[in-house]
């Protein structure tokens, strides 16, 4: 959503485990136990592939290629060297790296604020769009905004949940899209799923959103 106009500007490429017993798996329950045991690197660099090829089949039939997000976990960031990796991709399916945009959460960088830094630069100059996902989830952390050079800011469910009936919610919302316009940085807010919801943010400066009253998470044959 942009302007007021509902248009599809990105897309986020989300993983789901379909059990021959169980069926739909959600990600919630499968994923903590995928970094605990490393195997997330495994699943992620799968995906990291897929949606690569995806976009160069699109781009070989003649479609206009949409951006798509992709998730980079704490563990990827401690075993694999990423720039490396995301670089080979876009080389071996002739992509430019502005389709490929790089989610890391805002909770990642905890570990090692340096190191962080330094990937999030070189993935920048690389060419690739690099997003802090889930902003909020543990606290508004203003200081993240002035400490890593980013484009775009994903603001977490749990921070525009209580926006219809909290003044407050309002406010600090307003706030951090004021912050991002000034700074050059792309706020979007996640988790929507009701109109005034929707309204509400656009009267706070929201421009980029996505959630459940958009889409729900599709196939790609669905899209």
């Amino acid at each position: 959503m942009r302007h007021g106009v509902r248009k599809i500007v990105g897309l986020e490429a989300l993983v789901r485990w379909i059990h021959p017993e169980k069926g739909v798996v959600s990600p919630g329950e499968f994923i903590p136990l995928l970094e605990r045991n490393g195997f997330i690197s495994n699943v992620d660099r799968y995906i990291w592939e897929k949606v690569c090829s995806l976009l160069s089949s699109w781009i070989r039939r003649g479609h206009k290629a949409i951006p798509i997000s992709v998730n980079v976990s704490r563990v990827d960031i401690y075993t694999l060297d990423i720039v490396e990796v995301f670089e080979g991709l876009v080389e071996k399916y002739s992509l430019p790296p502005k389709l490929l945009e790089i989610e890391i959460t805002e909770t990642v960088r905890s570990g090692n604020d340096i190191d962080i830094c330094v990937l999030i630069e070189s993935l920048r100059e690389a060419g690739f769009i690099v997003t802090i996902d889930d902003f909020g989830t543990e606290y508004a952390n203003l200081a993240l905004l002035s400490a890593v050079e980013f484009d775009v800011l994903k603001l977490d469910k749990s921070m525009v949940d209580d926006v219809v009936s909290n003044p407050k919610a309002q406010a600090i919302v307003s706030s951090i899209v004021d912050m991002g316009q000034k700074m050059g940085i792309q706020i979007v807010a996640e988790g929507i799923e009701t109109e005034e919801q929707l309204e509400v943010l656009r009267t706070c400066g929201v421009e980029l959103a996505q959630g459940f009253l958009f889409s729900k998470p599709i196939s790609v044959d669905e899209y």
